[in-house]
């Protein structure tokens, strides 16, 4: 490889995390997708996580999109979703009756859907980081799941906050590339600030390696430096550029159900 990935500073801090106190166990397990930057695979790993969860697994899942795209449903679903009960005006009525925001969207899977509407996404942006707040709205839903995957925007924003607050896991992806591990180490400094803030644990950290071709040398020389960073926190299986998943995305089916 002609130019060498190095880590940036701050690396180290990831290994800080260990000081903190572990979570405590919860009813369901809560992993929040994240990266700063759009367009790196986020919203598609959780969907077809979901999926493969539900018909290989048999385990139940709330998908909440906290991402005002809205395209965590329009891959679960191929018909268009239309309810102003909206993950942005979940975070910001007090009281909210949780059962009306959820929308059963296969045997085992519900969604708590989005879609961008200026005050209510604007409202979300003054929230104050207040811990637990995704949780506290959600409410007993939390014991009717295994899993809850929330689906965040592009950009470390309040939304994304509130869900790396929520979560018990935080599933990095990066997608190779030279500014993929920079933007990743910014990511997780932003974390552990934000945490430091609230006198909270970190959560765990599983790295995601996404549009890796073992044919390219530069991939294969920047998951090397994935594992020298994060070793076992990089999860083994790697996601390949493949056109069938951006057609199964837009029929509203997984991967694993595309025929």
């Amino acid at each position: 490889m002609q130019e060498q990935i190095c880590a940036p500073v701050g690396a180290e801090r990831l290994q800080q995390k260990a000081s903190f106190t572990p979570l405590k166990k919860e009813t369901s397990k809560v992993l929040a997708f994240v990266n700063q930057k759009g367009g790196t695979g986020k919203t598609t790993i959780a969907q077809n996580l979901a999926v493969c969860f539900d018909l290989y697994h048999d385990k139940r899942v709330l998908c909440v999109d906290l991402d005002p795209q809205g395209n965590l449903g329009q891959g679960l679903l191929h018909n268009q979703i239309d309810t102003p009960k909206t993950a942005d005006r979940l975070l910001v009525v007090p009281k909210a009756s949780i059962n009306e925001y959820i929308i059963k969207v296969r045997p085992n899977i519900d969604l708590i859907h989005n879609r961008f509407q200026k005050e209510l996404h604007e409202a979300v942006d003054r929230l104050p980081l207040l811990p637990d707040l995704l949780r506290r709205q959600i409410g007993p839903a939390l014991a009717r799941y295994d899993y809850i995957f929330i689906d965040t925007p592009a950009g470390l924003c309040r939304s994304t906050q509130i869900a790396v607050e929520a979560a018990n896991q935080v599933v990095l992806i990066v997608s190779c590339g030279m500014y993929g591990l920079k933007d990743m180490i910014a990511v997780i400094d932003w974390m552990l600030e934000n945490c430091n803030r609230l006198i909270k644990p970190m959560p765990s950290i599983r790295v995601a390696l996404n549009n890796y071709d073992k044919h390219r040398r530069f991939d294969r020389d920047f998951k090397l430096e994935l594992q020298r960073i994060f070793g076992d926190e990089l999860l083994q299986t790697h996601i390949r550029p493949s056109v069938r998943i951006i057609e199964a995305a837009a029929r509203g089916v997984s991967v694993v159900e595309r025929n």
